[in-house]
């Protein structure tokens, strides 16, 4: 039977110091504040949808590339004769125009120099 003796190029390792024990209470606190800031960053975010308005309604997919399709400002729509003119260059005959759900003016432009759906709010509105 061999004898064991204490090996001294080795020695062992110094036991943690209140230091080392607040250090690690210090990591483990801003870890877990920064993954509650994500889990709670995510609950606010609302999931994108390809196709739907802001407000909520979906876009028609013949309308839609699925990117291509948002709410526009008033401004940018002025009623021609015989339909619509957006941008002052677009123009969208009244039996093309769509119904806006929402009463807000909305356009799909898969290309910026190509309209394919014109949204409008019911008259009055």
């Amino acid at each position: 039977m061999t004898r064991r003796f204490a090996d001294f190029n080795n020695p062992a390792p110094k036991p943690y110091t209140w230091v080392d024990y607040f250090l690690i209470g210090v990591v483990c606190i801003v870890c877990t504040a920064a993954i509650m800031f994500i889990l709670f960053v995510g609950l606010l975010i609302k999931p994108a949808r390809g196709h739907e308005a802001m407000s909520g309604w979906q876009y028609p997919l013949e309308c839609c590339a699925g990117y291509d399709c948002a709410e526009i400002s008033a401004d940018r729509v002025k009623e021609a004769p015989g339909g619509y003119l957006v941008d002052g260059k677009f123009r969208v005959a009244h039996s093309a125009v769509k119904h806006s759900p929402d009463g807000n003016y909305h356009a799909c432009f898969p290309q910026p120099e190509n309209l394919r759906c014109l949204f409008v709010p019911p008259s009055g509105s």
